[in-house]
Order: C-alpha cells, then structure tokens, then sequence
C-alpha cells in the first residue's frame, strides 16, 4: 500500500508544499540509456554509475527505489515550484542528438512518499518527450557534467519550456515499454533488489 501526504514524517522531513504552487520548475538529472533511442534511464549500467532506476517512469515518480541528488528533490518539496524538469544527455550513438542535453519530460508535484531507508519521492503526471520534441539545454560550460548546471528555473523559463512541450506528443507508456525490455536484461539479482526496493 503506498503511502501518502498523511504518513507520520520524519524530524528531518521535508515539509513538502502542495499549496500555492507557482508556475515555475526544477531541473533534475538522470543517466540516459546509451541502448535505447528513447529518453529512458541508464538501466543496464552501460554508463557505470551503477544500474539505475530513477526517474521512476513505473510509478510517475523521481527517487522512488534509489536515493539520487535527495537535495534537489527535498528542495523541489519544500518549494513552491510546480515542475519537475527531467533532463539527461543522450547516448544513443546512433543519433543526431548524441552528446546533446536535453529536457526530456517533467513531473508536476502532487504528492511525495516516505521511502525504505528515510529518502523522499517526488511522484504526480509524468509526460516524457523524444529527442526530436526535447527542450534543448544548448552549450554551457557544464557540458561535461550537466548535473551543475543551475536547478531553479524562473516563471519565464518554465513557461517558455512548457510552451515548446504543448502539442507534443506524451511517449510515456513507449518509455515505460522500453523500461520492461531492458529490465529482462539485468542479471538475476540486481532484478530481485529491484523488485524489493521498488515496490
């Protein structure tokens, strides 16, 4: 049974704000598969930052099974900001966007989890996006290691993203499928952990 808003938290819970929210956002890194054409996490471990399995797509949540930059997430619960700005750098070699960063979907926050081990999930409507339909990050000093770039995004910035995203196609449950595929790789027990830790 999942738990919710209600849960007796922590002393060092968040607080999280699902109030007055405002239309601005938070960008949130991830590992993409170098495998998949599609905007799905690092699963198979192809990139060596472990086997990943945030963003959450299953369960329309960010650091649901594993904890991953928990700062930035406590710090998206506690603020008012709206948006969860998914973004990663694609892999596929056999892409034009290879190399490339990219927004490639957002949560909108509705609700967070407790999760086994004392880290926090943010969880509500997750869109995802293809390459082709993403939000380009463009050149930045932090090419090498985008996960520095700057979170907050201001009221204009998010609103000029989620205008590029209107009228775009949603490819969550293809992203989902892809998931799946790729999980049926994973060697036996990293699949067992999984299951435990994702449920």
């Amino acid at each position: 049974m999942a738990c919710h808003q209600t849960q007796i938290r922590r002393a060092n819970a968040p607080d999280p704000n699902f109030s007055d929210l405002e239309e601005r956002g938070r960008l949130h890194f991830f590992y993409h598969s170098p495998s998949s054409k599609l905007p799905v996490r690092d699963v198979l471990n192809e990139q060596k930052h472990e086997y990943k399995t945030e963003p959450y797509i299953e369960k329309c949540a960010e650091n649901y099974c594993g904890e991953c930059n928990q700062a930035n997430i406590r710090g998206f619960l506690k603020s008012k900001e709206k948006y969860l700005f998914l973004f990663t750098t694609c892999r596929y070699k056999g892409s034009k966007h290879l190399g490339k960063v990219y927004i490639v979907g957002y949560i909108e926050k509705k609700r967070y989890e407790l999760r086994p081990g004392g880290f926090y999930a943010a969880i509500g409507p997750l869109k995802m996006f293809s390459f082709n339909d993403a939000w380009s990050l463009g050149k930045s000093r932090y090419d090498d290691n985008p996960r520095q770039m700057q979170k907050k995004l201001s009221p204009r910035n998010t609103q000029q993203i989620l205008d590029h995203f209107e009228g775009k196609g949603n490819i969550l449950d293809r992203c989902r499928i892809a998931v799946e595929k790729l999980k049926r790789q994973l060697p036996i027990k990293v699949r067992r952990s999984q299951a435990k830790r994702c449920k």
